[in-house]
């Protein structure tokens, strides 16, 4: 496995390529309503105070809120739209006639405030691995003497490692030449009885 640097930059990498895609989702698939409200129309945007602090219900858009509102002051129940009808042979969301250069229709408001929450908690996890593998780095929490003197503890620990392997490289020489003597003892007498027996 890669160490804690490199995972984190990878991390690094997917956030970044998380809050890209986010944006684009949002940006394309988005309502097109107004950010502002006309300023034509009366209490287009509720007073704060009116707002209640804690809800649990997903945002609506504000298209949304206002065909809703339409609807009911027209005294009628909404109807859901039909999805389009897909011919064989056709990419899948494509419209029988829709120009291919168009943006894609935006997403129902349900399926796009669920697509926010989901995009949302991807990005809170992604955040939260990052701050996980910031809390294992070595080195955290400690001071800049205890750091000091831990890597020169470590570069204690390497010179006697490097002297220990140095010795056993020499003793592994040492080893080899003792071998080859014997194989060549061994082959001499070989011949040697060979010989004889001829």
């Amino acid at each position: 496995m890669a160490d804690i640097l490199t995972q984190l930059q990878t991390c690094l990498d997917q956030l970044a390529t998380q809050f890209y895609a986010t944006l684009g989702y949002l940006s394309t698939y988005h309502d097109n309503s107004p950010a502002i409200p006309p300023s034509g129309v009366p209490n287009a945007a509720p007073a704060l105070a009116k707002i209640s602090k804690n809800t649990t219900a997903p945002p609506v858009p504000a298209s949304v809120a206002g065909s809703a509102a339409a609807a009911a002051a027209a005294g009628g129940a909404q109807s859901p739209v039909p999805p389009p009808t897909q011919q064989p042979g056709t990419e899948p969301g494509a419209v029988e006639g829709e120009d291919p250069n168009l943006p894609p229709q935006p997403d129902s408001p349900r399926t796009f405030a669920a697509r926010q929450r989901e995009l949302a908690r991807d990005l809170i996890i992604k955040e939260q691995q990052i701050e996980y593998l910031i809390s294992v780095l070595p080195g955290i929490g400690a001071s800049e003497a205890e750091q000091e003197a831990k890597i020169r503890e470590l570069e204690t620990q390497l010179r006697d490692v490097e002297k220990e392997r140095v010795a056993k490289a020499q003793e592994l020489k040492l080893l080899r030449r003792r071998l080859e003597d014997v194989l060549d003892a061994v082959s001499v007498g070989v011949y040697v009885d060979r010989q004889e027996c001829n």
